[in-house]
């Protein structure tokens, strides 16, 4: 064991009586060339005001010590001294947390330092920030750079930031990036892949961001008005705020990531993502070029962080579909336990004081009378809660029933967590599906203070806003084209409010080129889920997959989970992606139909559950033929898949193409379809070893064999 592992050091603040003053003077007095001159009044005078700590080794005496005084709401640091016998111990960095600790109520400390001292590396390593510089006093026309270690307390400016974030995409930026961006005479390819990032047509839905430290890679610049451009450059740019503990909390998860003997550029690439994963805003995204951060420890920082480091051009083409990874995100949910149940006797206040609308002005009194009309009539309203088993809800919700041909929906609250947007995707769904189960033709939400993540996400789901509120139709019907148009052109001479927003369909339906424009009927279809339409053109798959994977990625029957039970990391999900090999593809394409056909496995045993037969319907969005690696890392977020389960598709190959398929919305069959029914409806004895394309009729039976609750009108 080292030396110094056996030594324990303990600060004091020094008074004019103290011991241990002598000693400090004469340290000060033997680093005057680097601290400056200070008389030994002064050394006294500012002992007896409480500004000078002193690290004390027992048996030795004072090792190190530093003077300070407080003005303007921070401490100023005038000196920061270590015996040189004991440089390298760690001293400073204990004095420095000890003078943090009984001035916490303060901004942070501010220190100056001659530039030419070159110890820009120890005040990085305490956690220092080279805010700005300064000319110093001497005649040889030195430089003051002036350092700060920010406490992380709320301001203006954080409160500002915050603001700025809480409409778009929050995304971190390395120091590199931030070169290429400030730098308006550089013109290679790698800055114009930067100077992508602040095109005028991503301003409303990105913010770009950086971390203090590129304060830091700014001052290592030698050209003084290099520095001085740079450091105006930052303040285009909002500053990620982080707390020193959420800071050192990142920065030991991260170590493990980098190699033990750091360089200059790897312990900046540690502190900037440390900075990024504990600032108090939300970032799901680093952006840079550096290859090392790109290939070799992506996988790692996104598996334990949920960042997603990306270079600039892959970040801009797909950013419509990252913008899903900050909004929906069910990967994330392995492991907790969310259930959905109604409201019990006595949880009234508690619903109330955690879902009361205090933001858009909602009074107390009329939120806790109208939740107690819905509970004293349990024959019209349903009040349920969901979140996470024994913790505080996520979501609270009310369904109405006075009407026969709608679901509405008064109550539909969200509090802000990390679940949230994939909370309330599923509760969308589940309101659709529960209103067409019940073979009700419409969802209403009703909710008068809907905030603005939900409204966006109603839209998603093509909700249509109808005075103040969101209607849409679901039709559990499976007709051809002209019955569905005669159908909803009956529901539309309703006088319910909003039902004739959808006479458009009518007209649409009706129309050949329509039914055979496949883009435009898979869009109606999407917006009449989970209706049908049997004679479109919509191409239509059956589709082998083996019962594990059912199992973990849409069958419930198979998991042994109800629809919100054990497993509800897969069975929140609504959108998600099966691997499979490129070839044989029975002619996939997209948008189609999924009818998935679970095969037998010898694998699998002792279940109940009916194998070799369909067993479930999905909406198949998306084919992507791509390489192992690069199909696992874009489309991660959405599945159970391992890398290894995905390079086993492969056979191994890391350079071998294979297939995504991209689907949602899955509806389980409540009657599975075996074998030997499918080969009487398709008139062929065949068996499914790759994707099989069927006709329009032979899907139309098949579905309404499958979803026997859903009836033709």
């Amino acid at each position: 064991m080292a030396i110094d592992e056996l030594l324990e050091f303990t600060i004091q603040e020094i008074d004019s009586s103290s011991q241990y003053l002598e000693k400090i003077i004469q340290l000060g007095d033997a680093n005057s060339a680097t601290l400056g001159f200070l008389a030994r009044g002064a050394f006294r005078r500012l002992a007896d005001q409480g500004c000078i700590l002193a690290c004390i080794s027992p048996g030795v005496g004072c090792v190190g010590y530093l003077l300070c005084n407080t003005s303007r709401n921070r401490v100023k640091l005038t000196h920061l001294c270590v015996d040189e016998m004991w440089r390298g111990r760690g001293i400073a960095k204990i004095l420095i947390k000890n003078l943090k600790e009984k001035t916490y109520h303060l901004y942070g400390i501010l220190a100056s330092c001659r530039r030419d001292y070159k110890l820009e590396r120890m005040w990085s390593s305490l956690g220092f920030i080279a805010i700005d510089e300064r000319p110093g006093r001497s005649k040889d026309g030195t430089i003051l750079t002036e350092w700060w270690l920010n406490y992380g307390h709320p301001n203006l400016f954080t409160m500002l930031a915050r603001q700025r974030t809480e409409s778009s995409i929050s995304v971190a930026i390395d120091a590199n990036i931030f070169y290429d961006l400030a730098d308006d005479e550089r013109a290679d390819e790698d800055s114009k892949e930067s100077k992508a990032l602040i095109a005028d047509w991503l301003e409303a839905d990105i913010e770009l961001c950086l971390t203090d430290e590129i304060k830091n890679e700014i001052n290592r610049n030698k050209d003084s008005s290099k520095r001085k451009k740079l450091r105006g450059m930052v303040n285009r740019f909002t500053s990620l705020p982080c707390t020193q503990e959420a800071f050192d909390q990142a920065c030991n998860s991260l170590r493990k990531f980098f190699p033990e003997n750091m360089s200059d550029s790897d312990a900046s690439d540690w502190l900037q993502l440390a900075i990024t994963i504990g600032s108090d805003i939300k970032v799901s995204f680093f952006v840079t070029r550096d290859t090392r951060l790109l290939y070799e420890i992506e996988e790692g920082i996104y598996q334990e962080f949920g960042l997603l480091i990306i270079n600039p051009i892959d970040f801009i083409i797909r950013l419509d579909e990252l913008r899903r990874e900050t909004e929906y995100q069910p990967i994330r949910l392995a492991g907790t336990n969310i259930e959905k149940r109604r409201i019990r006797s006595g949880e009234q206040d508690a619903i109330v004081n955690q879902f009361l609308n205090y933001a858009l002005g909602e009074n107390k009194t009329e939120f806790r009378r109208n939740f107690r009309q819905f509970l004293a009539k349990p024959e019209q309203f349903e009040c349920f809660k969901v979140g996470h088993r024994g913790e505080k809800p996520i979501a609270f919700l009310v369904y109405d029933r006075e009407k026969d041909c709608e679901l509405k929906i008064p109550v539909f609250r969200f509090t802000k967590n990390k679940l949230t947007p994939t909370i309330l995707r599923h509760c969308i769904f589940e309101c659709i599906l529960t209103a067409a189960k019940e073979k009700r033709q419409f969802t209403r939400i009703t909710e008068a203070y809907l905030e603005k993540n939900t409204i966006i996400a109603l839209q998603e789901d093509n909700f249509i806003e109808t005075e103040n509120e969101w209607l849409k139709m679901n039709l559990a019907i499976s007709q051809n084209s002209v019955d569905t148009s005669s159908y909803i052109s009956e529901l539309c001479q309703s006088t319910n409010k909003g039902y004739d927003q959808y006479s458009p369909l009518v007209k649409l339906l009706s129309d050949f080129n329509s039914i055979n424009n496949t883009r435009l009927i898979a869009d109606i279809e999407k917006t009449l889920y989970p209706a049908k339409i049997i004679d479109a053109t919509i191409p239509t798959f059956i589709i082998p997959i083996k019962p594990w994977w059912a199992q973990n990625l849409f069958d419930q029957e198979l998991a042994e989970a109800t629809l919100w039970g054990a497993k509800e990391e897969l069975a929140l999900k609504r959108e998600l992606v099966y691997y499979r090999s490129k070839q044989p593809s029975g002619g996939l394409e997209a948008p189609g139909r999924i009818l998935w056909y679970v095969s037998t496995d010898p694998d699998v045993k002792n279940t109940s559950s009916i194998v070799g037969a369909i067993r479930a319907c999905s909406r198949l969005d998306q084919i992507v033929i791509g390489k192992p690696k690069e199909l696992y890392k874009r489309f991660r977020r959405l599945g159970i898949y391992e890398f290894k389960n995905v390079l086993k598709t492969a056979k191994g190959d890391f350079q071998q193409e294979i297939m995504a398929i991209m689907f949602s919305d899955t509806e389980p069959f409540s009657q599975p379809i075996e074998l030997i029914e499918i080969q009487q409806i398709l008139k062929r004895k065949i068996s499914f070893q790759c994707p099989y394309r069927i006709t329009p009729n032979a899907f139309s039976i098949i579905y309404n064999i499958g979803t026997s609750n859903l009836t033709e009108k």
